[in-house]
């Protein structure tokens, strides 16, 4: 039985006889990172700092399924609404706690990508709450759905 995971998991359980790995462009930009296990999630904006929760905070993933532009990480003390392109993937590996970093792209930094059907992250927004009863007190439909109708 094929392994569902194996495209998210940077190295192979078994590589196949004779498949060599090409080598990785580290100055390429990538939406999001994986590994197999992952205790934190790196948080990278352009123009902020790095945030790093931990997993065990994770309490929602909210996500406008097959469309792929955006998402909602809601944690027991901030919210991470991130709006971008072809996300689906990204949504699968979040939901296996699998996900290392991802990354707002910076024009800056980085040549704009030219594959189309590659992951792309717009823009990162984090709202820090003063408590958790604030962020499960914010979180009604209507809030969310403005949220992700306004992506």
């Amino acid at each position: 039985m094929a392994d569902p995971l194996a495209q998210f998991r940077k190295t192979p359980q078994t590589p196949a006889p004779g498949a060599t790995t090409p080598p990785k462009d580290t100055d390429a930009y990538a939406a999001f990172g994986t590994k197999d296990k992952v205790f934190r999630l790196r948080i990278r904006r352009a123009m902020a700092p790095t945030r790093s929760p931990g997993y065990a905070y994770l309490l929602d993933v909210v996500y406008d399924g097959s469309f792929g532009t955006n998402f909602v990480l809601v944690y027991t003390f901030l919210m991470v609404l991130v709006r971008g392109k072809n996300l689906q993937a990204l949504f699968f590996a979040l939901e296996n706690g699998m996900v290392d970093f991802i990354q707002e792209f910076d024009p800056d930094r980085w040549a704009k990508p030219t594959d189309e059907t590659a992951p792309f992250i717009e823009s990162i927004e984090v709202v820090v709450q003063e408590s958790a009863s604030s962020v499960s007190g914010a979180e009604t439909k209507t809030d969310m759905q403005e949220l992700l109708i306004s992506a």
